[in-house]
């Protein structure tokens, strides 16, 4: 979350788990990604205010380790962590930057930067840029990670996907052709595969949840329904296949899914109108980090 320039870290324990103190961190530590237990976060050089310091940790064990500093100082746009390994820990970091907008035949084509960061080389490698259709850019929301690939959702509802072994990148459709009246998206996870939640017009407050099968071929899942109680309520993410996680404001909420009464599950009231949420899963024994 963010209150002026200040980062604000906030845990926000599911109804089946205990907070995590977070205090560890350094002061206005930045959170960029998180997977399977590992985070990624950045400071501000003390020794030069235009740059970042960046880390790799393990909160649950208070395991903190400094990155090596990407080339150039490029503002980061999206982060994304690929664990490819647990014995030995074996992750790769992807880091999208801004680089130019290109304009061909009065077209408008956003470039971003690519690069990775191998933790068995412990080196950052620059890959070929991504270049996007017209007037399309990355949104908001954290990539969504799924058998060694992350997926991004772009502004025009396509769908961004980078497969960190072979480093190769490509666009898709998603099912919910992009319309001027902004119809509410989110890449999720549902039973472990991916897909995507969308509130159509006039659907009495429920999001409906798609799920890729093979192919890239959508279908929708005709028993699941999420409802969102007022219009401020959002979907973030689905915490499980049985249950939802919604944000009203500055609260955080866990319904049930499939039960249509008292299908709240906990509500959580935060610090701040979050601007981004992690989801956060992890053991407690160290890491080898390195």
């Amino acid at each position: 979350m963010r209150r002026g320039w200040m980062n604000i870290k906030q845990f926000a324990p599911s109804p089946e788990s205990n907070t995590l103190d977070l205090s560890f961190l350094p002061y206005n530590a930045q959170i960029l990604a998180t997977e399977q237990g590992i985070m990624v976060f950045k400071i501000q050089d003390p020794k030069n205010c235009r740059r970042y310091l960046y880390h790799v940790c393990k909160p649950t064990t208070k395991q903190v380790l400094a990155l090596p500093r990407p080339k150039g100082n490029h503002t980061d746009q999206k982060f994304a962590i690929v664990v490819m390994g647990l014995k030995p820990l074996h992750y790769k970091i992807i880091r999208f930057s801004e680089c130019r907008a290109l304009r061909r035949w009065r077209k408008f084509h956003m470039v971003y930067r690519c690069e990775i960061f191998d933790s068995m080389t412990w080196k950052w490698r620059s890959l070929k840029h991504v270049a996007l259709g017209d007037c399309v850019f990355l949104t908001n929301p954290q990539p969504v990670t799924k058998s060694g690939s992350i997926y991004m959702l772009l502004t025009n509802n396509n769908i961004l996907k980078f497969d960190a072994d072979s480093k190769i990148w490509e666009v898709f459709s998603s099912p919910i052709p992009y319309d001027e009246s902004r119809t509410p998206t989110e890449l999720v996870k549902y039973g472990g595969k991916l897909g995507l939640a969308c509130k159509p017009p006039n659907a009495n407050g429920y999001w409906d949840i798609w799920v890729s099968k093979k192919d890239k071929l959508w279908e929708k899942e005709a028993d699941v329904a999420v409802e969102s109680k007022s219009e401020r309520e959002r979907l973030k993410a689905l915490y499980d296949s049985h249950t939802s996680v919604m944000v009203d404001c500055e609260t955080l909420l866990f319904y049930r899914l499939k039960q249509k009464d008292n299908n709240m599950i906990s509500k959580i009231v935060l610090n701040d109108i979050p601007y981004q949420i992690f989801s956060f899963r992890s053991d407690f024994e160290p890491s080898d980090l390195k």
